[in-house]
């Protein structure tokens, strides 16, 4: 079983490789919006590192959101593309829950994914839901784990300093590259237990409209 994978929900991006449970080549760039520039091409070079051809793809996985409205756009509409011309299934999976299986859990430790959702606000999980939350509420309600919780997830860099003096130092100590999804962990979720579904069914996860659409609808 091979599986490319495509994150783009954030300011970096990622593609990857999995074949048969094993990771065997991944991409990842932080250097700006250049997804629909860079997507194609790192695709490319990806399958002929590795001996591949989009022909040998079983199966493709991409990131649904929460995030960057245009990164969102472009993963999806890459990958709807691909598994169109060649009629391959696709697993779609939130990028919060990426964030999630980023990291392996600390006994007594809370772990919670937040994406910065902007205007002091965050993408968070409320069971299987997905929902924006006050930035100040975020930390109001997790008070209680105080020095006992991380947070992952670009929420942690936007608002470290809030994060750090309401909840401890502790919660925003992982380093940068943890806060990231990234594709690699996606190809591996999708190889292990993700559902496989239709091109023509995937849809972005968008919470809310996009601060352009909002503008304009005022």
């Amino acid at each position: 079983m091979k599986i490319l994978a495509v994150e783009t929900s954030g300011k970096t991006f990622s593609v990857a490789l999995n074949e048969d449970g094993r990771s065997t080549a991944s991409f990842y760039y932080d250097c700006g919006y250049i997804h629909s520039e860079m997507i194609v091409p790192s695709i490319e070079r990806l399958l002929k590192d590795t001996g591949n051809t989009f022909q040998n793809i079983d199966k493709f996985a991409v990131s649904t959101g929460p995030g960057s409205f245009t990164g969102i756009r472009v993963g999806m509409t890459a990958v709807k593309t691909f598994a169109q011309i060649l009629n391959k299934p696709v697993a779609v999976v939130d990028s919060l829950s990426i964030l999630e299986k980023s990291f392996v859990e600390i006994k007594g430790v809370k772990t919670i994914s937040a994406i910065d959702a902007l205007r002091r606000e965050v993408y968070v999980k409320d069971g299987e839901k997905i929902i924006i939350k006050n930035i100040d509420l975020f930390v109001k309600d997790l008070k209680k784990y105080k020095n006992k919780i991380l947070v992952i997830g670009n929420a942690a860099i936007s608002y470290r300093e809030k994060l750090c003096k309401g909840l401890g130092k502790y919660s925003v100590s992982l380093p940068y590259i943890m806060h990231m999804p990234k594709a690699q962990v996606l190809a591996a979720m999708a190889y292990r237990s993700l559902e496989s579904t239709d091109y023509t069914k995937i849809k972005p996860l968008y919470i809310r409209r996009s601060w352009a659409e909002e503008t304009d609808k005022k």
